[in-house]
């Protein structure tokens, strides 16, 4: 053999052994962020991280938005999760302004080179995002692409991913057939939605179908804001691989109970009637807890006014009495430990009397000269049923419920059509799911169930649903009843304490949906 074909035999045996050992790797690459580095040991070599990009970490012009998708991935397909991905947005953009936002890679091996060149467009140039988003491998192909839960048209929520090329995203989309489980269920979350109002770092509608107006300098406490510490790497950076591992526990969104509430509406003119058709919901969902049993506080309220097409969910007076701090019977009115009991002693209610004279029955039943007592008799001081001045508050001389009573109610015009009450469903202080929805397929009358932390306390068949279409005062922590009740009178109060979580189905919610709603409410909450 001659020193050309040896050299030549030589040259394509290191040609096949190169070939294999970049592309024997990807049998083995992971879905979505690998937690090592690859295992391509010769592409490492040549590819490595960059490092002046990472967690925390960019250019003057650009900062991370932390609250999507963040990692190492192989954009490129080289065996390797050397490729560093992030949501950007420039520097000095208003909080909200989501129109300039896109997401780019600093591949692996171009120390120095721009970070942005293998990125996709800007949100104002047609790029769909969202915090459902997510990295992995949908097509097959060896490379990452990157995906997430976006509305389409007619109003149905697809996981949809932007395909890896050789050197930047594509621009258009292609359908995820087979999402890593958690996009999975948040996709069966957005089946039959109406609004969601999740109240974890934003007020923001992620059904995309309402505007919102906030009274009070009403705004989320983005400090109480934070990632559980399980799903922080070394050195106290996180690792964005999916959504399970980026969960953020939140305190939900809070109302002081004084001028602090949500006006919703999908029109200019923040009415219903457009997006948001009342007679077609069918379930509403939310977290509640509170701070403070205000008077007649409803957590939603939508309709025209006091008393007109009404659909409200709300609590009874200012929660539940107790019979704790209650009169106890007293053994004798001058030797009693407690001058404050006013019960009488023995039988009560009406009793056999003989007849007597005025006189006899004077000196029988009023036994003065055995009851003169020298000691001073204390009066209690009892708070007013209504108080006059509003905010004059009564010396607290009993402990404040403990519980208070659900109510719902649907009114068509001024008559009251639905009214069912739920004994003891909020508990002070402790965060409490509710979920009220139909339970049959009839769209008349349908049956109504409302679920208390995921168990059913109430049911009743041939409810009556809403049939006004357009309403036009949509709050969440408002009463419709406040601006049209006297000041002299039971007067309702805005709702104190913190909301999480709300949302409004076309559909009935099924039991199967509900443990996983609650559950995913827990895990944001950090309620074990």
């Amino acid at each position: 053999m001659s020193w050309e074909a040896l050299l030549f035999v030589v040259f394509l045996i290191l040609i096949v052994t190169l070939f294999l050992d970049i592309w024997r790797p990807f049998s083995d690459v992971l879905e979505g962020f690998a937690s090592g580095p690859g295992s391509n040991q010769f592409m490492m070599g040549y590819f490595p991280r960059r490092g002046d990009i990472s967690f925390g970490s960019d250019d003057a012009m650009y900062e991370q938005d932390n609250r999507h998708v963040m990692g190492y991935v192989d954009v490129q397909g080289l065996g390797v999760n050397h490729d560093f991905c992030r949501m950007l947005v420039p520097k000095g953009t208003n909080a909200g302004d989501e129109s300039k936002m896109f997401f780019a890679c600093a591949l692996a091996g171009t120390e120095g080179l721009t970070s942005t060149s293998y990125r996709t467009p800007t949100v104002a140039h047609g790029f769909k995002t969202s915090r459902d988003d997510y990295m992995r491998d949908a097509d097959m192909d060896g490379k990452t692409d990157y995906c997430a839960v976006v509305k389409m048209k007619g109003g149905v929520f697809e996981a949809q991913c932007y395909r890896a090329m050789n050197t930047t995203f594509d621009t258009r989309q292609f359908i995820d057939t087979d999402p890593p489980p958690d996009i999975g269920e948040v996709l069966l979350f957005y089946e039959g939605i109406m609004f969601w109002f999740r109240f974890i770092d934003d007020m923001k509608d992620y059904a995309e179908n309402l505007t919102t107006y906030t009274s009070g300098s009403l705004a989320i406490d983005e400090v109480n804001v934070k990632i559980l510490p399980s799903q922080l790497l070394e050195g106290g950076k996180q690792d964005n691989t999916n959504l399970d591992e980026r969960v953020q526990v939140t305190e939900g969104l809070k109302f002081n109970g004084l001028n602090q509430f949500i006006r919703l509406g999908d029109s200019p003119d923040m009415s219903f009637g457009q997006k948001i058709i009342l007679p077609t919901m069918k379930c509403i969902c939310f977290w509640v807890k509170f701070d403070e049993f205000t008077n007649n506080a409803h957590i939603i309220d939508f309709g025209n006014g006091a008393g007109k097409d009404n659909v409200f969910v709300g609590i009874v007076g200012r929660g539940d009495p107790s019979m704790d701090n209650g009169a106890t019977i007293r053994n004798d009115a001058c030797n009693a430990s407690d001058l404050n009991n006013v019960l009488p002693v023995g039988k009560s209610g009406p009793q056999p009397v003989p007849d007597m004279s005025p006189q006899q029955l004077m000196l029988s039943t009023a036994n003065v000269n055995d009851y003169i007592c020298d000691k001073k008799l204390v009066v209690r001081d009892l708070p007013h049923l209504m108080p006059m001045n509003l905010k004059q508050k009564v010396k607290a001389s009993k402990k404040a419920p403990d519980t208070a009573t659900l109510i719902w109610e649907v009114w068509n015009g001024e008559l009251r059509m639905e009214h069912v009450n739920v004994l003891g469903a909020f508990k002070l202080k402790e965060w409490t799911h509710c979920c009220i929805t139909t339970a049959s397929s009839d769209g008349v009358r349908p049956a109504l169930q409302i679920w208390i932390d995921g168990q059913k306390r109430a049911e009743k068949d041939g409810t009556h649903m809403p049939q006004i279409a357009v309403t036009k005062n949509n709050y969440l922590g408002k009463n419709n009843w406040m601006t049209g009740s006297s000041q002299f009178e039971n007067k309702p109060e805005l709702f104190k304490g913190g909301l999480f979580d709300v949302r409004g189905y076309s559909q009935p919610m099924s039991e199967q949906k509900l443990k996983k709603t609650i559950s995913w409410g827990k895990k944001r909450l950090g309620i074990k």
